[in-house]
């Protein structure tokens, strides 16, 4: 089972010997977790796995829209999409998913007349841009996405159920680092590096089991 933000502020107080936060206040804390699992979130994305792949649904793009840039920004549904996406799939606004059909990757727009239906985009300079559609449309982005902010005690750590265990422990080693208790640090980093290793490790044969199982149908690929 995943861990919350909570969960991990309450592992870090008690390997700390401050339970009641007298100390690790969550204005102090909470900005490490999140130092950490960004960290440890990079870490991850180096095996090559699936675990970030997400499909999101954008509905109701106006017509003309020339590119994604309002939807990729701020709190936008696409703001943690993290590179080129793997698939983009559109359909008439409100139409029932059945009508989902694939939009072409142009890699270069060409010059188009305004049309009926989506005829395909590029990504440019971290921007999904659009042929122009003199319809509304929803889109249904498939690619590679950040997980979610940690912003309240319920935030779920989403990037692999034993993550929480090992931005625990690697939070736990910074703080100890900064008060000067050598004997902590030693101790929690060697936990975090352990848990990472065990996790990385899980991935790696669950991306190489894939590629095994696709070839055999097709007959043909640490925290510091």
């Amino acid at each position: 089972m995943s861990w919350t933000l909570g969960q991990v502020k309450a592992r870090v107080r008690n390997l700390l010997d401050d339970p009641q936060g007298s100390y690790l206040t969550d204005a102090f804390l909470v900005p490490l977790i999140c130092e950490v699992y960004d960290d440890v979130n990079s870490q991850l994305a180096s095996t090559q796995s699936s675990w970030d792949i997400a499909v999101v649904e954008v509905p109701g793009i106006p017509p003309g829209t020339p590119n994604l840039a309002p939807y990729q920004t701020g709190s936008g549904p696409l703001a943690s999409l993290t590179d080129q996406p793997l698939r983009i799939d559109w359909k008439p606004a409100g139409d029932d998913p059945a009508y989902y059909r694939l939009a072409r990757n142009y890699e270069v727009i060409p010059d188009l007349q305004p049309r009926e239906d989506m005829a395909g985009w590029e990504f440019r300079s971290e921007v999904i841009w659009l042929t122009n559609c003199s319809i509304a449309v929803d889109l249904r982005i498939r690619g590679e996405f950040g997980p979610p902010a940690l912003t309240s005690d319920e935030s779920v750590l989403l990037s692999h159920p034993r993550i929480g265990y090992v931005v625990a422990y690697g939070t736990a080693a910074l703080v100890a680092t900064v008060r000067g208790n050598d004997a902590w640090t030693r101790g929690y980093e060697q936990k975090a590096m352990e848990g990472m290793d065990e996790i990385m490790e899980q991935l790696v044969r669950a991306e190489q089991g894939q590629v095994r199982r696709a070839g055999r149908q097709t007959r043909h690929s640490r925290i510091q």
